[in-house]
């Protein structure tokens, strides 16, 4: 039994012992009848989505955006880079916005768990003029990652001042600007700060308005009992989702049957989930040379991976 396994075994046993074990408890407890869950004001869609860098083409605004159009993608994720944002930005969003394509996110590094104030201060401010391009593109928002690696601080102390200091700045700058911060759960590894996705929700929740969460399939592989629970957890806070293969972090269906997404898509379904399901993954390699090293694919060769990961994952919200 793997630690997934068992920790959702455990889930399940500890359900058992607080649910009414015979039909004559569960008529006592609830008396009307079991509670039910209102459906999604709207029914979930799936809209694929690839990151900029993983788009195979020229580095061409119009390029790039062409290719998600023909190639049936719905979802742009953009980097986050204030040069990038500054330099391409606005383009990028009349071009998705002319083609129908949703602007997801924008990804890239963040911390906030320096012992330095000033540091952390400074992270802060850089971050401010991010958001305000990104509200003017009217991007969905921008990924934060609260900790990486080893923070300088206790964890308390961390949460407690992301939560009511350098987190809240950056939501209030956000909402002000018409658009978010994404709090994105890590692996173990990664972060012992923010690991599920319940927990970004719940501080998403404490942040206030201008804070949403994401969930990312590689980390809650890893890290979530099960992919339905952990969507359901973030309810209507979920506003961006990363995919990849689920052993290897390649494209979706790089790993054969691993890759079972249905479970999440279930719960995508169950909220009524409209954001991007963005790729963030890179390529298989497609054979060895004769020093037995890798052969990467080629543009050509991308798009046919692109076109079969499409399939699968379109097949599998199908029968999720």
């Amino acid at each position: 039994m793997n630690r997934r396994e068992f920790i959702a075994g455990a889930s399940v046993a500890g359900l058992a012992a607080v649910l009414p074990a015979k039909a004559e408890e569960c008529k006592s407890a609830y008396p009307a009848g079991l509670p039910k869950l209102a459906p999604p004001p709207q029914p979930a869609k799936l809209n694929l989505c690839l990151q900029w860098g993983g788009i195979p083409t020229a580095d061409d605004v119009d390029a790039k955006l062409d290719f998600l159009v023909e190639n049936g993608f719905q979802a742009v994720e953009t980097p986050s880079g204030l040069g990038w944002l500054r330099d391409k930005g606005l383009k990028v969003a009349e071009g998705a916005k002319k083609r129908g394509l949703l602007l997801a996110t924008a990804c890239g590094p963040s911390r906030f768990d320096y012992a330095d104030k000033a540091k952390n201060d400074a992270e802060v401010e850089k971050f401010m003029p991010v958001l305000e391009i990104l509200g003017e593109m009217k991007s969905v928002g921008l990924i934060i990652c609260p900790a990486r690696g080893k923070p300088e601080v206790g964890l308390k102390e961390l949460r407690e001042d992301f939560v009511t200091n350098t987190g809240k700045r950056l939501a209030v700058k956000a909402a002000e600007c018409g658009t978010s911060i994404v709090l994105e759960p890590l692996r173990r590894g990664e972060t012992p700060f923010l690991r599920q996705v319940a927990d970004g929700a719940k501080m998403a929740q404490e942040i206030g308005k201008g804070c949403t969460v994401m969930g990312d399939f590689w980390h809650m592989r890893w890290e979530e009992p099960n992919f339905f629970a952990a969507f359901l957890a973030a309810g209507p806070l979920l506003t961006h989702v990363h995919i990849a293969s689920l052993k290897t972090r390649r494209i979706p269906g790089t790993d054969g049957a691993a890759d079972d997404y249905v479970d999440g898509f279930k719960g995508l379904k169950f909220i009524g989930y409209r954001g991007a399901v963005s790729v963030e993954a890179g390529f298989p390699e497609v054979g060895r040379n004769a020093q037995n090293k890798p052969i990467w694919p080629n543009n050509a060769q991308k798009r046919e991976i692109l076109a079969k990961m499409s399939a699968m994952l379109r097949e599998q919200w199908a029968k999720a």
